[in-house]
């Protein structure tokens, strides 16, 4: 009877060990296809939802993507001439993702998510989440030490874009320029240098 329980435990680790690869690489590929409907929101979208929407009750980085994903579909429901259904959209994606940073407020990527989520709305729709955005700015500055140096120039890239708005010139020019110290070459580098061609003496 041992030997049986043993075995009983050892399985049930084991299909527990498989669920969870499952969940993982189901939460990698809904945040791949987030990232491809940044670009091409036509199937991506619900795509997206559609594999990350079972999985938002027990992983906060699934919902905060998910809710994401919600926040790009009102873009398209914008596009389409759709105030009421974009206005939607927009609060109920904001509300999953402020849920999920709730849920887990020491995830860094989460954090990353939202910050910068919260920046492309502010300026392309008529949500303000500038206040949020310096949260998330003020969480990840207080860890940056502990991030790695791509991280960190998306830090400084999007804390000199909320300089900016908060018409704090001479803050957001050193961020920016930290952030090409930071990480020459790479594409955040690339437009921390656009903005201090825009703003710089």
């Amino acid at each position: 009877m041992k030997k049986r329980s043993g075995l009983c435990a050892v399985l049930g680790v084991l299909v527990i060990a498989a669920f969870f690869a499952n969940d993982r690489r189901a939460i990698e590929e809904g945040i791949a296809l987030h990232n491809a409907a940044e670009v091409t929101p036509e199937g991506n979208i619900e795509r997206g939802k559609a594999i990350l929407a079972p999985l938002i009750d027990k992983y906060p980085i699934a919902k905060g993507y998910y809710g994401s994903l919600i926040t790009l579909e009102a873009g398209v429901w914008e596009k389409n001439k759709n105030a009421i259904k974009a206005t939607t959209c927009l609060e109920n994606g904001t509300a999953l993702i402020d849920e999920a940073v709730a849920a887990g407020p020491e995830i860094s990527d989460l954090r990353f998510l939202r910050m910068i989520n919260s920046y492309e709305l502010s300026v392309k729709s008529p949500m303000n989440r500038y206040k949020v955005m310096k949260t998330d700015i003020d969480w990840l500055s207080s860890r940056r030490s502990t991030l790695e140096a791509h991280d960190q120039s998306l830090l400084d890239l999007y804390k000199g874009l909320y300089l900016i708005k908060a018409r704090k010139l001479s803050e957001a020019i050193a961020s920016f320029e930290s952030c090409i110290a930071v990480a020459p070459g790479s594409s955040e580098a690339e437009e921390a240098q656009k903005q201090l061609n825009k703003y710089g003496e």
